[in-house]
């Protein structure tokens, strides 16, 4: 039996600079589309497949980036082997863990972020176990069927979930090898080690999300050692009008303490979601001290209304500031200062059927002190529509 689906994402964006300078040349307004098919076939009792093609094209902006143009290649082809609750998973797809603060398929962009190699998965009860040893897909941005595999992005891992505290508690081991990564101790070939737990649940009107990780390896000739403390904490008021909900999420994660020293201390959020804090990613989470409350409304079935607003500091003075997928964006110059940006954002959603989604979403960035310190800092306007029809 042979099942297909598809998706048809249009998109239109404006942002007004680009890192904080609004001379940048894929400044402006861009729109992109995503067009996805995918076929799921059972072979047999024990054996299944899946084919996935996607097209990714973007017109404006950052034409040539890998993460918005894809012209037509395959986004997933695997067999899994096994029974659903006890698999083995080999060939191209796709990953995500936990909460994807260090995995995700990284949906915010146009093109979705896939890998090559193995997966095991085993359900038994509430228990949940995966590990999987896999190699980045390194897109190309022309031509068609032609994407390859990226020989220096490694990623292999085990994680372990069940029932706890009203929740779940998810244990897990990352391992990560980037070749010639760049950062603020200079160039070089990194493997880096994650150790990470994570709590996560609802009671009442009470929901939570809690995330620790600590960090080792080598960069280079030297040390790594980093961490992070990510958590959201909300409430829900499902019985009265609007169905409100506030939640705030309040973060930190290392950086690196003094350059030349021999230790990279700089935390590397891996495979993030590009949106970590907004539709407009302008900042990862590296080097950071983070609060962002937000309130959500329902005004009617299927619609959703948000706002937040977000402030950014450097944790460390002697580190820079860094983007969602770890590159460095400013170095720290000598400047002191460490409130890095504060933004607003509003957005609205509406799930018009279960094949169509409309939403719109704004976000003003003001750079602060630090910004200003050290390079261009015009402010951030970014609009984004967009529409998503799924069969």
């Amino acid at each position: 039996m042979v099942t297909v689906s598809g998706q048809l994402r249009e998109r239109a964006s404006y942002q007004s600079a680009i890192e904080y300078d609004d001379a940048a040349s894929t400044a402006g307004w861009f729109w992109t589309q995503r067009a996805r098919i995918t076929a799921d076939a059972r072979v047999a009792d024990r054996l299944r497949a899946r084919l996935s093609l996607v097209s990714a094209l973007i017109e404006g902006g950052d034409e040539t980036s890998p993460a918005e143009r894809n012209v037509f290649d395959v986004q997933e082809a695997f067999v899994e082997i096994g029974p659903e609750n006890a698999f083995l998973r080999l060939g191209r797809q796709e990953i995500r863990l936990g909460s994807q603060r260090l995995v995700a398929v990284r949906e915010g962009t146009t093109v979705r972020r896939t890998w090559d190699g193995a997966r095991i998965a085993v359900r038994s009860g509430a228990l949940e176990l995966d590990a999987f040893a896999l190699r980045l897909v390194a897109v190309e941005t022309g031509g068609i069927i032609n994407d390859g595999r990226d020989e220096g992005r490694n990623l292999a891992g085990v994680q372990a979930g069940l029932p706890a505290l009203s929740g779940r508690i998810e244990a897990y081991y990352l391992y990560a090898e980037h070749a010639a990564r760049r950062t603020i101790e200079g160039t070089a070939d990194e493997r880096r080690h994650s150790l990470g737990l994570r709590a996560s649940g609802a009671q009442g009107g009470w929901f939570w999300d809690w995330e620790a990780v600590y960090q080792t390896g080598r960069f280079g000739r030297g040390d790594i050692s980093a961490w992070t403390l990510a958590t959201n904490t909300g409430y829900r008021w499902n019985d009265r009008p609007l169905r409100p909900e506030v939640m705030l999420s309040a973060n930190v994660a290392s950086g690196d303490d003094e350059i030349g020293d021999g230790t990279l201390g700089t935390f590397n959020a891996l495979y993030p979601n590009a949106s970590y804090f907004s539709e407009n990613a302008v900042l990862g989470p590296a080097n950071f001290v983070n609060l962002h409350p937000y309130l959500r409304l329902h005004p009617a079935p299927g619609v959703r209304l948000s706002a937040d607003i977000n402030a950014y500091w450097r944790a460390s003075r002697a580190d820079g500031v860094y983007g969602p997928p770890g590159n460095l964006i400013r170095r720290p110059d000598g400047a002191r200062a460490r409130l890095v940006d504060v933004s607003v954002s509003g957005g609205a959603e509406w799930q018009a059927s279960e094949q169509l989604l409309v939403s719109l979403v704004f976000t003003h960035s003001a750079p602060q002190a630090f910004i200003r310190a050290t390079g261009p800092a015009d402010p951030i306007d970014f609009v984004e529509a967009t529409v998503q029809f799924e069969f």
